[in-house]
């Protein structure tokens, strides 16, 4: 029963979860423009930030785009680096208004060097106005440190309960000044953040860079809804197996019931012969296959709960993760209560069975 009950609320924290996340981390962005490769990757990657970039692209390509006439905003990001995984973004102030995020304590930056960071990236790493930190080449805390070159801290964000809580932003200046590019005609970026004038660009607009550069767009939307039909189809999977383990639990509870009344039948007709009436003893064998049945699913959401919560703490990807407006208690506490309603039903047959007991034969046979 606590198995069951713990791979089901699990698989519901994750799935509400995820969707949850994905909407809240894209605020209204139609496309994303970056190197050529995997669509999804570039989506998850620039927006989401829980996957590796599809590459950079020139910045001075990533300009003229800018300037389109179906372009209403455009927002550059740059990555490489981290700092205790949490991903060094360089951007423009643009993107804290992208995110409608508002400071806790400090400022933007307003000079290379200068970074704001997040509310949990505060909170993780204990990071504070005027500290100073270095960040590691990659977006896992495992590669070189750039310590000829700290970042201060001038700025901490509010819980926006979004990915920017998780991420430490910066200048373009900085990312390229770290990275010795001087020459302006080979600056680089990892892609832009794009919305558009009107709707009706969604559809010429990524023909026209998917065809005519070596650049591709993606739509953040369409991205997603194919990774959600694909990861709905793990959890169809994994409901299967743990409404199994369900069934499995609930004969379990049928035949140690039906043991138990074989093995104290005597007692039960002793029980009887001292004055405990029929709906007595059935209200005793009820009560003690649903302690189980209550005992197992209320354990079981609780476990659940430490599973969900040891992957946010555990995983890089858990970090971008956010638990939302707690949703999902009313599909957790419905199943709490179809399982109990099943194990009741259950405990029925060993009920009636003990109701309908001849003590006169039960004692002479022993």
């Amino acid at each position: 029963m606590i198995v069951g009950i713990t791979i089901i609320t699990v698989s519901i924290l994750v799935n509400q979860v995820t969707k949850e996340t994905f909407s809240k981390n894209n605020p209204g962005l139609d496309a994303v423009v970056g190197a050529k490769g995997s669509p999804l990757q570039l989506i998850l990657s620039s927006i989401h930030h829980i996957d590796i970039p599809t590459g950079n692209i020139s910045y001075k390509n990533a300009r003229k785009i800018i300037k389109h006439p179906a372009i209403k905003s455009a927002i550059p990001i740059s990555l490489g680096d981290n700092f205790q995984n949490f991903r060094i973004v360089g951007t423009n102030k643009s993107f804290l208004k992208l995110y409608k995020a508002n400071l806790i304590s400090g400022t933007a930056w307003s000079q290379p060097m200068q970074a704001v960071i997040g509310y949990n990236v505060s909170k993780i790493t204990k990071l504070k106005i005027n500290k100073f930190f270095v960040g590691s080449h990659g977006l896992i805390d495992t590669g070189d440190v750039h310590a000829e070159q700290p970042y201060k801290v001038v700025g901490v964000l509010k819980k926006t309960g979004t990915i920017l809580d998780n991420l430490i932003l910066t200048s373009l200046d900085s990312v390229w000044n770290l990275h010795s590019v001087t020459n302006k005609d080979k600056l680089e970026i990892t892609s832009l953040l794009l919305k558009y004038k009107n709707k009706t660009s969604s559809f010429s607009f990524p023909r026209l860079i998917n065809k005519g550069t070596n650049m591709q767009a993606a739509s953040p939307s369409f991205e997603i809804s194919k990774l959600l039909k694909l990861t709905g189809n793990a959890h169809r999977i994994v409901d299967y197996l743990s409404v199994l383990i369900m069934i499995l639990s609930f004969l379990g509870i049928l035949f140690t019931l039906l043991n138990n009344i074989n093995e104290r039948k005597y007692d039960l007709a002793v029980l009887r012969t001292l004055g405990f009436s029929r709906w007595k003893l059935f209200s005793i064998i009820l009560s003690e296959g649903m302690i189980i049945s209550i005992l197992g699913s209320t354990i079981g959401l609780i476990f659940g709960y430490i599973v969900y919560e040891s992957m946010y703490y555990f995983s890089i990807v858990g970090r971008s993760l956010e638990l939302g407006q707690l949703s999902f208690l009313n599909d957790l506490f419905l199943i709490w209560i179809i399982v109990n309603i099943i194990a009741f039903i259950t405990c029925l047959v060993p009920c009636i069975k003990v109701y309908k007991q001849n003590i006169r034969s039960t004692l002479l046979n022993s």
